[in-house]
């Protein structure tokens, strides 16, 4: 492995400070009222841990004093070095020694320094990192940054001296783990003092601030952020559940500021932790991917293992804390734990899942936050926006499977604004109709999907790639299988006779079901609606709380026999029964190469057991949305406006023709239906789907109404509408498959 670049280099050093997990007695340090231990007033000379496990935390002023009283010493004295020789050694030279410089005295005096228990040198731990806050309350492009990860590495701490240098260097792999693998030095943190009875050795924090410049990994010139760092310090240290965490807090301002203390600052916080591989579960056992089934599966080590929580934790339940959630929701939120216990008592024998509402003026609400590994926490999030509805990472073993922590993230606030007006146009629109005003229904409905997608088009925007050297961080809320649909800006009319609270009681039990899904190792699950039975009732519209349904799908869906199936595999062994009713993102086609081979049954846009019957009807709304089929009047939408849902109509049904030679032999839902071609019939398959397109592009019907338009202005936007239609359907076709516009055309 190489090398770090410097910035990378600070930045896992602090992961491995934070291997300090064993009693420290020196000195008298003052006992801390809780664990938290802060840099903000001043001077630091104390412990942390509880009763079987402290740490000793100090600043360098202190550090300083302590030198003074005899009782630490510096790497140089003869009891220094002897003791280093008889320790652990990493089997290379160092290329590499952190060497950053703190940019401001201040920062210096108020940092933290930790003394790091001579015993641990040589153990395994992990450590990883996870950005849990970001103090700007409007930025979305910083604000999707929240719970951004880097997947927890294994590492051994062992002694580097080099040049008389003495550092504590970080030993490990980073991908295609086993127990086998070569182990390489990463970095190397210069020790700063031994204590006397040496059995402690510290080391310095101060240097990790100047060299974590996050900003500048993310975005270096500030092009999208706009926002340049201008420190970036350790301020906390933490230790319980047998975990040390450690924040370190970046501050920023607007890019080319001159008047750095009057300018606005935006915060940015990372908190590390670490645990030691002795504090994992080790009745846990790893298991396998298997087909047909989906689950997330660990990245680092050789041979993937699924993620997923330990059920051997002597019958104790996964507990998750809820923030803010507004108190006319709440029944709601624990209903969606209470449908996965259901499910987990069918197949577990008793719940699994259990839940807290933790209200603000509750001591602990500062304490448990999402992306601190010691706690799985689903929150409605009033700190900051972003483009997604609900998000659901979870953070696992990568040697095991077995899931450490896991959070879920809900827009609540940006959800119920947007859901309110939907309700609100929708029913206004759903009483013209009934009304016969369908021009004016169509109109209205047009301008708010208009003015929604402008400003959805603004949510993720930005894509960031963020790598540490060789490592590269997760940006969770950018993951295609963490995808939310709250992005698909198709606002369909609210189905007639759903009532407002009907619906987002549904809406809600549905995306915090598949949130938690995510959560205990479900990847998504788009062959779902394979299973659909169409009677309106709960369940009817999938076998899978994992599919990725349109809005007036959501508030119908609930764990289904796919669920079912996948939990009893990853948390009991059991083989699945069906291995056709899976497929995830990289299972769908996007362009000619990939549709040619992928099912045109795989795909996140359909809906209903027969999704080539759904691709029909939606052609069949496009064209009436962009002629008006039902009245005279002005069609409200124009061709740019419905492009989108063109593209997917077209696609899914072009899908069948392209792929039939490669998979015809698997669809499942396909066949047997009307007069629809035999499965090994590709000609035929080809010949029919060409045929549905132009029955529902060159209907004669389309004509008749555009003639009868109220107007010449009514016409012209018509005609204008169809032949754009038409001509999007032919380009997208060709593009996709082997079908021509000439075989498309009505002529």
């Amino acid at each position: 492995m190489k090398k770090m670049t410097s910035s990378a280099l600070s930045l896992l050093a602090l992961g491995l400070l934070s291997s300090a997990c064993m009693e420290v007695r020196i000195g008298q340090p003052a006992k801390s009222k809780n664990n938290f231990v802060s840099n903000a007033t001043g001077p630091v000379n104390t412990e942390i841990g509880d009763e079987k496990v402290k740490l000793h935390v100090v600043s360098p002023s202190e550090l300083q004093a302590l030198k003074l009283e005899g009782k630490v010493m510096n790497i140089t004295a003869e009891k220094a070095k002897e003791l280093f020789d008889t320790l652990p050694h990493t089997n290379e030279k160092s290329k590499t020694v952190n060497k950053l410089q703190t940019n401001s005295e201040l920062a210096k005096q108020q940092s933290l320094i930790l003394g790091f228990p001579v015993g641990l040198i040589g153990e395994q731990s992990i450590f990883g990192a996870v950005i849990t806050k970001v103090s700007d309350q409007t930025n979305e492009t910083l604000g999707g940054l929240k719970l951004t990860d880097l997947s927890p590495l294994h590492v051994t701490t062992k002694i580097s001296n080099e040049n008389g240098v003495v550092a504590l260097s970080l030993v490990g792999c980073s991908s295609g783990c086993d127990e086998e693998s070569a182990q390489s030095s990463v970095i190397d943190i210069p020790i700063v003092s031994v204590s006397a009875n040496m059995d402690i050795i510290y080391l310095d924090l101060t240097t990790l601030g100047s060299g974590l410049d996050l900003i500048k990994m993310l975005d270096p010139g500030g092009r999208y952020t706009k926002l340049t760092s201008i420190s970036s310090t350790t301020t906390m240290m933490d230790y319980s559940v047998s975990t040390l965490v450690f924040d370190v807090l970046t501050v920023m301002v607007p890019v080319g500021t001159t008047d750095v203390e009057a300018a606005p600052k935006t915060e940015f916080t990372v908190r590390w932790y670490l645990k030691l591989n002795s504090a994992f579960n080790p009745a846990f056992t790893a298991r396998a991917p298997t087909e047909g089934v989906g689950f997330f599966k660990t990245e680092r080590s050789a041979s993937p293992k699924i993620t997923r929580f330990s059920t051997t934790d002597f019958g104790k339940t996964v507990k998750y804390y809820i923030k803010n959630v507004p108190e006319k929701y709440k029944p709601i939120f624990a209903k969606a734990f209470d449908n996965w216990n259901v499910e987990f008592t069918k197949i577990l024998g008793r719940d699994f899942l259990s839940y807290e509402f933790l209200e603000s003026t509750d001591p602990r609400y500062s304490v448990i936050i999402p992306g601190d590994i010691r706690f799985n926490v689903l929150e409605w999030d009033l700190e900051n926006v972003a483009g997604y509805g609900g998000l659901g990472p979870s953070i696992a073993n990568q040697f095991t499977g077995e899931t450490l922590s896991a959070n879920v993230l809900i827009q609540g606030p940006t959800i119920m604004k947007i859901y309110t007006a939907w309700y609100g146009v929708s029913q206004t629109a759903n009483k013209l109709i009934a009304d016969g005003r369908v021009g004016e229904a169509n109109a209205l409905m047009a301008k708010f999907n208009h003015e929604t997608a402008a400003d959805l088009a603004q949510k993720n925007k930005m894509k960031f790639a963020i790598k540490l050297g060789s490592l590269e961080m997760n940006v969770r809320s950018q993951n295609a299988e963490l995808e939310d649909p709250m992005a698909k800006k198709d606002f369909e009319i609210v189905p007639a006779g759903v009532s407002f609270d009907e619906f987002m009681a549904g809406y809600f039990t549905d995306m915090l079901s598949h949130e938690l899904g995510h959560n205990l190792g479900l990847r998504h699950n788009f062959k779902g609606n394979l299973g659909a039975f169409e009677t309106g009732e709960k369940g009817s519209v999938s076998r899978s709380i994992m599919e990725y349904l349109g809005r007036p799908y959501r508030y119908l869906d609930t764990i289904g026999l796919y669920d079912r199936m996948a939990i009893s595999y990853g948390y009991r062994g059991v083989a699945p029964k069906h291995l056709d009713w899976f497929c995830t993102d990289e299972d769908q086609g996007s362009d000619k190469a990939s549709l040619a081979t992928a099912s045109p049954e795989c795909t996140k846009s359909d809906a209903t057991s027969d999704p080539f019957s759904f691709w029909e009807k939606r052609f069949a709304r496009a064209v009436d949305l962009m002629v008006d089929l039902k009245s005279p009047s002005m069609p409200a939408w124009n061709a740019a406006e419905i492009s989108s849902q063109v593209d997917a109509a077209t696609t899914g049904i072009v899908a069948y023709a392209a792929s039939a030679k490669n998979t015809a032999a698997t669809w499942t839902n396909f066949f047997g239906k009307g007069d629809r071609p035999e499965r090994d019939d590709f000609a035929g398959i080809r010949a029919f789907v060409i045929e549905a397109i132009k029955k529902k592009i060159c209907n004669p019907e389309i004509a008749t109404v555009i003639a009868a338009k109220e107007s010449a202005e009514a016409m012209k936007l018509a005609q204008e509408n169809i032949e754009a239609l038409r001509a999007q359907v032919a380009e997208t076709a060709a593009e996709l498959s082997d079908i021509t516009a000439t075989e498309l055309s009505c002529k």
